[in-house]
């Protein structure tokens, strides 16, 4: 698809070619985050609907330089959208919805003795707030990379990189030292 269309649509104000552009771009947009970062669908929904109250605006404004670019620019930008989701979510509504959940993630723990499960599930509580929310994202979303990481707790790649190895370090040495 050729979104310099849904560029001139937008400034233009042709507001009937937009929606369906818009509505041919979802779709893409959705199969992107669920296939990249293992969003659900609901989520995904969410992340394209922030994305496009972001773009457009910028559009409209002349901000965006590259017509040509704007599929790049949607996908890193419902990729951040899904993130600050992600980041935003109450952990106290965890509890509720925790069973609901299907995550890739059930397979290591299957594989793991209950024992092993415990002491994992000890060395996770030990760790500080932070590093605690750090470790879990790295178990949500094991394929994650330093780019995906630092856009998602908002810091460099290079603190990303730095802090996984840390996270996963205290992780491993704590597991050493109970079994």
């Amino acid at each position: 698809m050729d979104y310099s269309e849904l560029v001139n649509a937008l400034k233009n104000e042709d507001n009937r070619t937009a929606n369906m552009l818009i509505a041919e771009a979802i779709p893409i947009l959705k199969k992107y985050l669920i296939s990249k970062v293992n969003a659900s669908p609901n989520d995904a929904d969410d992340a394209v609907q922030r994305m496009f109250e972001y773009v457009i605006p910028k559009i409209r404004k002349d901000e965006i330089n590259s017509p040509t670019g704007l599929l790049s620019y949607m996908l890193k930008a419902a990729r951040h959208s899904y993130y600050k989701i992600m980041r935003d979510f109450d952990l106290d509504k965890f509890d509720e919805i925790e069973e609901q959940l299907v995550s890739e993630a059930e397979q290591v723990w299957k594989l793991m003795s209950k024992e092993q499960a415990a002491i994992l599930m000890r060395c996770l509580e030990g760790l500080r707030n932070s590093y605690r929310e750090f470790a879990g994202f790295l178990f949500d979303y094991p394929a994650a990379n330093t780019e995906d990481i630092a856009e998602m707790f908002g810091i460099s790649p290079a603190n990303a990189w730095t802090r996984k190895h840390r996270v996963l370090k205290k992780l491993a040495d704590c597991v050493t030292l109970n079994t």
